[in-house]
């Protein structure tokens, strides 16, 4: 791996990237909470069709990388059709592992759900009584928002509930967009693999409505390494 620029006063190996990240304090109010992507050179999510998992996007090393940064959080995030997407999808035991569902479609036999004292799920107050039930079977149920989940009562909840100081948010597109929307995207880590997809109906890094002009995201290029032609 090549170190390109790195402003944040790591001169490690960088073989060792990430295996002890410092993250700046966390807000006083909130978790510092910070995303990690891997897409496409056009900002495809998946090489296969809608529902796929992101199987074959990233480079083995990206893949540790991305165990390296599970690792430095309290807790991680996803949205219901990532997890739907993905069976075989693993987190760190000390995680407090959170998915958020509009429709509490999910897959509840997954082994997300495994350690139920770790799994908690985010879902609105419309979803049926007879669903909420089999959700709280599996995990710990927080209804927050009457048709769509609250981000804010989300990040508050995981703040003064279950004490996360730092929050990975690892997607879909949809989920990514709800934190970016509300402001609350701290930091970002992106792996763009040499790879182009194209497809008008696949998932980005940030899908949903989109942000008006005057509400952009923007950030500052901490650092950049590259892995053979990854990024």
């Amino acid at each position: 791996m090549i170190r390109l620029i790195d402003r944040t006063g790591w001169t490690g190996d960088p073989e060792q990237l990430y295996e002890e990240v410092q993250f700046p304090a966390p807000p006083p109010d909130r978790p510092y909470i910070f995303t990690n992507t891997v897409t496409t050179l056009d900002g495809k999510l998946i090489l296969g069709e809608p529902g796929s998992s992101a199987k074959g996007l990233g480079s083995p090393v990206d893949q540790r990388l991305m165990r390296r940064l599970e690792a430095s959080a309290d807790a991680v995030i996803i949205g219901g059709g990532t997890l739907r997407a993905d069976p075989h999808l693993r987190y760190p035991p000390h995680l407090y592992r959170a998915v958020v569902t509009t429709s509490g479609d999910l897959p509840l036999e997954h082994t997300f759900f495994a350690d139920s004292r770790r799994a908690l799920i985010f879902a609105p107050t419309h979803l049926p009584p007879d669903r909420q039930l089999a959700l709280q079977r599996v995990a710990a149920l927080h209804l927050v928002g009457e048709t769509q989940v609250d981000i804010h009562e989300v990040v508050r909840l995981l703040h003064t509930a279950y004490e996360v100081r730092y929050l990975l948010v690892e997607g879909g597109g949809n989920l990514n967009f709800y934190f970016f929307d509300a402001g609350l995207v701290d930091e970002v880590f992106l792996t763009l693999a040499p790879k182009v997809k194209g497809g008008a109906h696949l998932p980005t890094m940030v899908d949903g409505a989109g942000l008006p002009r005057e509400r952009v995201a923007e950030f500052e290029l901490l650092s950049a390494y590259l892995e053979g032609s990854e990024l």
